[in-house]
């Protein structure tokens, strides 16, 4: 298909309820209307809106009175298919999705029946504490948070334990991230670090210095940063934490010190909910941008029936992916075709190694990959206007908040 001439494609929003996130709708709908002639369609409940919204084409749906504006937005999202008018193309769109260039366009080529949507930027065990109502988040955060604090009350550092706001603390938690994932960063990094004991300050990147002698690296603006590792011997006297350099985690009694936030409650919720296995470690798709037509109605109709279903169970979150989840493998689709990243890049504020290329406007940096999306998926922070991020979406776009 050829959607530079298709008129029978349209982008799809469901907004419902606060000012906030009308506030939000706005602001994409005003990025995608830069980029796109296709109809830009919004779908709602408008007696539960406290504002106004910036669309021509708004379908004003009543949905049950019961539920709150959260679960009436996921009640009309997954409810499309028996809402808007046959015989078309639709993407849908979160209101947190926001269009970066014209290329936006063409994701409507990429269609394969029945419904399309991307992959999520995590597995099924780190997306469980986000899906139902387990204490597994709030028991790793409290063990990272004994541990960070432990060592801040031995090593007395003035930025530590790090402020994860901070554009500093972001650049350097993105070196360590590279270091864990790539052998060449670890060698480069390695190498530098003995240098470092006979010359002293050195630079390992652009903008990070490595300084032994001080116990620290230093970001150009000579923000510092302490290596813990050079404190390892009093942190293991005075609170027995060990240091494993093979793998390159803190241990205390044989158990991790910094506990990755991860279970598998919601692995168990879909086998007693739905009576489906699903494995730990699968890439599960994500909600927030799909392509549908009417050939998707029965897709839609078990997800609808499903997101429903957990509404009136309080051990599942209110969100609609856990269910979409479930609808993926009843319905046997998941080596199912999705789009590539560039259609729903997902920029999580709390994951330190997505940043704007230095050098290449419309990129961005994923660990050591560069990616330059077509819609960005602003996850956490939309709007914030310290984060480089949204510094470079605003760049990019040039329309206010």
């Amino acid at each position: 298909m050829n959607v530079s001439s298709h008129r029978n494609c349209a982008f799809v929003f469901v907004v419902c309820g606060g000012k906030e996130y009308i506030k939000i709708l706005n602001f994409s709908i005003k990025a995608l209307k830069k980029f796109t002639k296709q109809d830009i369609i919004v779908v709602t409940d408008l007696k539960r809106n406290e504002e106004s919204i910036d669309n021509s084409i708004i379908i004003d749906i009543e949905t049950p009175t019961f539920l709150s504006n959260h679960q009436a937005s996921i009640w009309l999202k997954t409810s499309l298919h028996k809402i808007l008018p046959k015989e078309r193309l639709y993407c849908y769109l979160d209101s947190d999705i926001i269009a970066l260039n014209s290329d936006c366009n063409s994701i409507f080529n990429f269609f394969v029946p029945p419904i399309t949507f991307a992959k999520d930027h995590t597995t099924l065990s780190y997306f469980s504490p986000s899906a139902v109502n387990c204490d597994c988040k709030a028991k790793n955060e409290t063990a990272n948070a004994i541990f960070e604090q432990s060592v801040a009350s031995i090593i007395k550092h003035p930025n530590y334990p790090p402020d994860y706001k901070k554009k500093e603390i972001r650049k350097i938690i993105a070196l360590q991230n590279k270091i864990n994932t790539s052998l060449y960063e670890l060698f480069h990094f390695c190498f530098k670090f003995f240098l470092s004991y006979l010359v002293g300050k050195i630079k390992i990147s652009n903008d990070i210095s490595i300084n032994v002698r001080e116990k620290q690296l230093e970001v150009s603006n000579n923000f510092p940063y302490p290596i813990l590792t050079l404190y390892r011997n009093r942190i293991k006297e005075k609170a027995g934490y060990t240091f494993n350099f093979i793998k390159r985690q803190w241990t205390k009694n044989n158990q991790l010190a910094i506990l990755p936030i991860r279970c598998n409650h919601l692995q168990q919720a879909l086998k007693e909910t739905f009576n489906i296995d699903v494995p730990a470690n699968w890439q599960h798709w994500n909600g927030g941008v799909f392509i549908f037509n009417n050939g998707s109605y029965d897709f839609m109709e078990l997800w609808h029936n499903n997101t429903n279903k957990i509404f009136s169970n309080n051990y599942w979150k209110i969100r609609d992916q856990g269910t979409l989840l479930a609808t993926i493998f009843q319905m046997n689709l998941q080596k199912h075709y999705t789009l590539p990243t560039e259609f729903n890049f997902i920029a999580d504020f709390y994951k330190m190694d997505i940043y704007p290329h230095p050098k290449i406007k419309n990129q961005f940096f994923y660990g050591n990959k560069t990616i330059k999306p077509n819609f960005i998926h602003i996850y956490h922070h939309f709007g914030d206007e310290n984060w480089d991020v949204w510094q470079r979406i605003i760049e990019i776009l040039k329309i206010p908040i």
